[in-house]
């Protein structure tokens, strides 16, 4: 079998990469081991997000529409963050894309790699009892796959500090009701944060990230559980009796910062390069996916041509990438008490601004340094590093 450009993996940003090359005039295949019962975890997007990504938010693929975001400290202080935001019925959103990836003329394949070889003027994947020859292979498959590392390639720059995440659906009378997301950050989560999303009626979801404890995350996800029932307890009678309906366990690759993501013939999107977010992935796969068209209708699949993705991807999210790692370097440096103290004071302010990103970040770190002199420095030492 041939194609011009095989992507692996139906992820968020594999769909998109094999929608945008197929659009340039690619022959495009699109290949999964679970291509016929998808199950991806992430589930939420902000409508500023989703712009940005130029993703259109359809009613049909929403269970719920929320009125923002609030921010939360150990002890269940807030700050109040007003910005659009999506609960995503994330099997209708798959089927959605990969509906849009067929009509674009992609060949959908199931099967599982199972070797990769550097061959004449592309790559030739092989499965089982299969050999595919692409100019160009596009790695989508997510932050555990290994594909492009025995490639040769380095994706992630830090994969250490992927976020090792469990995340539970869970249903009680009106809790899917709330309308607003909400974040604990603090030593119940380290490194990244605790969430719960409401997802409409009695179901919502709740889980942890936590960066810099291993994989086994359940200890901290137990505990946040006790403290969420705590902090629901006013709200909701008996909400010790909240009924867990399914458990996932994954990474989030929020802070690994993208390495490697281009070779001859090969090239990396989405969680694998570490380009965490739902919209900022999709994104990341878009830019992916016309790159690799444009360099098979060049007859150029070299590093050199397919270097372009890299530069177009760094013109729009480099530094708001590198600020996040840097912004969740410096809260995983704060003990609990300081995380009191700083959303205490932000608590009743406005810290949302309008603009280009670095407006935006000079506006909240203004606000953040009348309350913590020394978040500055950190963030600039942080950065360096």
């Amino acid at each position: 079998m041939n194609c011009d450009v095989l992507v692996v993996g139906a992820s968020s940003a594999g769909m998109m990469a094999a929608i945008s090359a197929a659009e340039g005039g690619a022959s495009v295949m699109l290949l999964d081991r679970n291509l016929g019962r998808l199950h991806h975890d992430a589930n939420t997007l902000f409508e500023g997000m989703a712009a940005v990504s130029g993703i259109e938010i359809k009613d049909c693929l929403l269970k719920k529409e929320l009125e923002g975001m609030r921010i939360l400290s150990p002890s269940g202080r807030g700050v109040t963050i007003p910005a659009k935001g999506y609960f995503i019925d994330r099997d209708a959103f798959d089927r959605h894309y990969l509906h849009l990836a067929e009509k674009a003329g992609v060949a959908l394949l199931s099967g599982e790699v199972r070797s990769l070889h550097l061959e004449g003027n592309g790559r030739t994947v092989g499965l089982k009892g299969v050999q595919i020859h692409a100019r160009v292979v596009i790695d989508a498959s997510g932050v555990q796959s290994g594909l492009s590392e025995k490639a040769g390639l380095k994706p992630m720059r830090h994969p250490e500090d992927i976020a090792w995440a469990m995340e539970a659906d869970i249903e009680y009378p009106y809790l899917g009701e709330e309308m607003f997301f909400q974040y604990w950050v603090g030593s119940m989560a380290p490194g990244w944060k605790a969430t719960f999303s409401p997802a409409g009626g009695d179901r919502a979801t709740i889980g942890v990230f936590v960066r810099g404890h291993g994989q086994n995350v359940q200890p901290f996800f137990d505990r946040f559980s006790r403290l969420f029932k705590a902090q629901k307890a006013s709200q909701y009678k008996n909400i010790d009796r909240m009924k867990v309906l399914s458990v996932r366990r994954g990474g989030d690759p929020i802070c690994v910062m993208p390495g490697e993501m281009v070779a001859d013939s090969l090239m990396v999107a989405g969680g694998a390069a570490g380009q965490s977010g739902l919209a900022y992935s999709m994104r990341a796969g878009t830019i992916c996916g016309i790159v690799a068209g444009e360099a098979v209708l060049k007859d150029d699949v070299s590093h050199r041509s397919l270097f372009e993705y890299v530069r177009r991807w760094k013109r729009e999210f480099y530094w708001q990438y590198r600020m996040g790692r840097s912004s969740l370097q410096t809260l995983g440096q704060m003990k609990d008490e300081e995380i009191e103290r700083l959303i205490c004071g932000l608590s009743g302010k406005g810290l949302v601004s309008k603009g280009p990103f670095f407006k935006k970040a000079l506006y909240a770190g203004a606000l953040v340094t009348m309350i913590r002199p020394q978040t500055p420095y950190d963030l600039l030492v942080n950065l360096i590093r």
